[in-house]
């Protein structure tokens, strides 16, 4: 019989004989950006850590294409993916966090549906009292964002086990009766983005009172950060 080719293997055989290039290249963060899938993907530990290693100096920064053909969002979703592969929650979490966080300041929503997703995925596999909470606020707002912009892909990942998609939870009440006049403001500003810094100078406020708000929100909105507190804001029609 013939051999098939090395196009023909799985996947699984033809990413076990790979061995990443380190050489950087102007294609070289879209390579290792697709290995980190696919890697994630098969679950290798192994090359996880090596892919890793590559990426970290990275942190913080965008990934993106040659240049700037294509932008792959904030470099710490793949560094939470692979931290995920390797079963390194805490550095995970990390990751993730750092990626919803710039990926929604610079409105890379596209790509901030993925980390989101990612990042509930977590939460259900640590399972911690106050996560499955947590996880289902995160996919709320992923789906709502996913719906407006058509992703298809992300709403598939969305699907729960019985095969029915993710729906946003109902606001039982109404915010505005709890928050004040000034909270939702600074809510709003929240909501696209804005650090305490730009939201006092927004307001005319000190960055300690916009903190004071800020605190005040989360605990009020039952929100455990300014992610949560966002899409808190956008299912309640606030944004």
């Amino acid at each position: 019989a013939a051999v098939p080719s090395m196009a023909m293997a799985p996947v699984s055989v033809r990413f076990s004989t790979f061995k990443p290039n380190v050489r950087v290249t102007a294609l070289w963060t879209m390579s290792v950006s697709f290995m980190a899938e696919v890697c994630a993907y098969l679950g290798d530990a192994e090359r996880a850590s090596v892919l890793y290693n590559l990426l970290l100096p990275y942190s913080g920064q965008n990934l993106a294409a040659s240049f700037m053909v294509a932008c792959f969002g904030a470099v710490d979703r793949y560094l939470g993916m692979l931290c995920m592969t390797m079963g390194r929650v805490d550095d995970a979490e990390r990751h993730l966090q750092s990626a919803i966080a710039m990926n929604e300041r610079q409105g890379a929503l596209p790509w901030l549906t993925h980390a989101q997703v990612q990042y509930a995925g977590l939460l259900d596999a640590r399972a911690a009292p106050e996560d499955r909470v947590r996880a289902g606020a995160l996919r709320a707002d992923a789906a709502a964002i996913a719906t407006r912009l058509g992703q298809g892909r992300v709403l598939r990942m969305l699907q729960d086990v019985a095969g029915r998609p993710v729906q946003p939870p109902v606001v039982t009440t109404r915010p505005s009766t709890t928050l004040s006049n000034r909270e939702v403001e600074v809510l709003r500003l929240v909501t696209i983005g804005r650090s305490n810094k730009e939201i006092a100078r927004a307001l005319d406020l000190s960055e300690n009172t916009v903190a004071n708000h800020v605190r005040s929100i989360l605990a009020k909105t039952g929100t455990a950060n300014r992610t949560e507190a966002a899409g808190f804001a956008r299912q309640a029609g606030l944004a």
